[in-house]
């Protein structure tokens, strides 16, 4: 099932998940909703929980870089 977990700039760009839970992974896509009302999928990753938290603890460790 799909589920839309963000929605920002007025509804024109949506982050949509998807969870397998045979694989234990989450399917990220990014669409930007036109005004017309058509979507347009422009990135998708699947990532599993190990591989999401290696990426958050990266983005942490480069900010805390540039708050010294």
């Amino acid at each position: 099932m799909t589920t839309i977990i963000n929605t920002e700039i007025g509804g024109f760009h949506e982050i949509r998940a998807i969870y397998n839970e045979k694989a234990k992974t989450i399917t990220f896509e990014t669409f930007i909703n036109l005004s017309i009302g058509k979507s347009i999928k422009i990135g998708e990753v699947t990532l599993s929980k190990q591989e999401i938290f290696t990426m958050l603890k990266y983005f942490y460790d480069e900010e805390d870089k540039y708050l010294l």
